[in-house]
């Protein structure tokens, strides 16, 4: 694959689930605060709040103009390990959506509204422009908001890794390096300092310490290619979504038929442990408790002592 100038590329934050989503909510909000004030000057737009058929026939055109962003959303979401979305790339993907919602309108008006003075190709440009401008102002604030939280986290990654530099204590085999999809290393970090990793599809977020405040870094990866990589360090898959330090639990908590790995740090929360992964994360605990590097507290010692003793549920 080509390497992409990395200043080009979106924001990594603008494709995570909860991104695009709130996306499709901010822009729903936006509109129709932008519908209130611009409806009353336009000779083209007919939606109403009041009149019962409009108000039924605009509440379908906003269901319609929602399903084509969701539709456009999950698309993006589905196709981003394939795609290296650049900045020309996202605003053209962005601009489709707003001829799609355009055309929808012009059609929808052409067929359950009375006919306009104005020819149809008028109709769609303006639309076009009203959708347009519906939906910039959300995109940038949020493009805006994704550049600034990714930059803080790029930061707080930085700082750390110069921190970690100038510690002299800190051998080789304590770090552990973490690459990205084209094989790039992206960071490196003391296994001391990493709690867990939570899978997010495409991107996997990795919680680490640094002077005592848990931070947090989104990787362009998958989590198996991670878990292959990590086989022989303290890290170990204990759910399909979560990967663990198991150097950082503290115990292994029975509820009902499900079991959680409680780490060491009370700002997070219990970790859920699937029934396939349970017997791979009591080996690597055992691996690690006899080699005198890893330390677990038998809070409900049947959970960890005698693990065939139950069968887990997922």
């Amino acid at each position: 694959m080509a390497k992409i100038d990395k200043s080009r590329e979106i924001p990594k934050f603008l494709l995570d689930k909860q991104y695009l989503l709130g996306s499709v909510l901010f822009i729903l909000t936006f509109s129709f605060l932008f519908m209130a004030i611009y409806t009353p000057f336009s000779y083209t737009v007919w939606f109403s709040l009041t009149d019962m058929r409009h108000l039924g026939l605009t509440a379908v055109f906003y269901a319609g103009a929602l399903l084509i962003m969701l539709v456009s959303k999950r698309l993006m979401y589905r196709v981003q390990d394939r795609v290296r979305f650049t900045f020309a790339k996202y605003v053209s993907w962005l601009l489709a959506e707003v001829v799609a919602i355009s055309l929808f309108y012009t059609l929808f008006t052409s067929v359950f509204i009375a006919p306009f003075e104005q020819p149809s190709w008028v109709i769609l440009l303006k639309a076009v422009w009203c959708v347009l401008m519906i939906m910039a102002i959300p995109y940038i604030i949020q493009t805006l908001y994704a550049a600034y939280k990714a930059k803080t986290e790029e930061l707080q990654m930085l700082q750390y890794e110069m921190s970690l530099g100038s510690e002299q204590t800190v051998t080789y085999p304590s770090l552990i390096n973490l690459y990205d999809y084209n094989g790039t290393l992206k960071l490196t970090i003391n296994a001391d300092s990493l709690y867990y990793m939570e899978s997010q599809d495409n991107y996997v977020k990795i919680f680490y310490s640094n002077h005592g405040k848990l931070l947090s870094y989104m990787l362009r990866c998958r989590t198996k290619a991670i878990e292959e990589n990590l086989a022989e360090t303290s890290m170990v898959r204990c759910h399909r979504s979560y990967m663990v330090n198991v150097m950082k639990i503290n115990n292994i908590r029975k509820k009902g038929k499900a079991r959680y790995v409680v780490l060491d740090n009370s700002d997070i929360k219990p970790i859920p442990v699937s029934k396939s992964y349970f017997k791979n994360l009591i080996g690597k605990i055992d691996r690690f408790n006899a080699s005198g590097r890893g330390v677990v507290e038998q809070e409900e010692a049947a959970a960890v002592a005698t693990p065939q003793a139950a069968e887990p549920a997922e």
